[in-house]
């Protein structure tokens, strides 16, 4: 999820020039003269296009929940937490993490965290504000990470492992109190990461 440890992860080179074509993979990075002796363009793009198909989910998550296919729906969510944890491994594998593959993996987390809401939402399940610390969580980290580097803070980077959570006890126990407890800790969370990040990106800025 979008504040987990794996980012950090994916985030520690950059592409530099291009090879030239039909050559490996020259990542200074890597060790053993490369990994799995791929074309570093072929490289760079496998984890990403795992980490798409949680974009495809999204949409078939709604439509597939709210027709009350709800084993479909329950599978739909056991792919996508593979894909989540088959990117990184692999990114890592391939030894090609990138900031921009972490910011994928992150917003394809976000997009696919808000479909689900979203669908319960309609279904009644959840009162629509549910939404509002969802997305104010994801614009906090983008607006105190920036561009360049994703920033995680020790609580935040759990939020969306705790969010995907509730989405799958959500659709396998549908009762009422669990879903207020649920929602109660949520809040709970998403401010003590908000106060835990914003000390974070203070002592960033003064350090930097």
């Amino acid at each position: 999820m979008w504040f987990k440890n794996k980012y950090i992860l994916r985030s520690t080179w950059k592409i530099g020039r291009p090879p030239l074509s039909g050559t490996k993979n020259k990542n200074p990075n890597a060790k053993n003269g490369g990994t799995w002796g791929l074309n570093v363009s072929y490289q760079f793009h496998i984890p990403n296009v795992i980490t798409s198909v949680r974009f495809l989910a999204a949409p078939i998550f709604i439509y597939v929940f709210l027709n009350d296919l709800f084993l479909i729906s329950a599978s739909i969510l056991v792919l996508t937490l593979i894909t989540d944890v088959l990117d990184g491994h692999i990114a890592r594998k391939l030894d090609a993490t990138t900031d921009f593959g972490a910011y994928l993996d992150v917003t394809a987390d976000f997009i696919l965290i808000v479909a689900c809401f979203v669908a319960y939402v309609i279904h009644g399940w959840y009162n629509p504000l549910i939404l509002l610390p969802i997305v104010g969580m994801f614009l906090l980290f983008v607006a105190t990470s920036g561009l360049a580097k994703p920033i995680y803070d020790p609580i935040g980077k759990h939020i969306g492992t705790y969010l995907m959570l509730m989405v799958f006890i959500s659709l396998l126990f549908p009762l009422p109190f669990l879903r207020e407890a649920l929602l109660v800790l949520l809040v709970v969370i998403c401010l003590a990461s908000m106060a835990a990040r914003f000390s974070v990106y203070v002592n960033k800025r003064e350090n930097a």
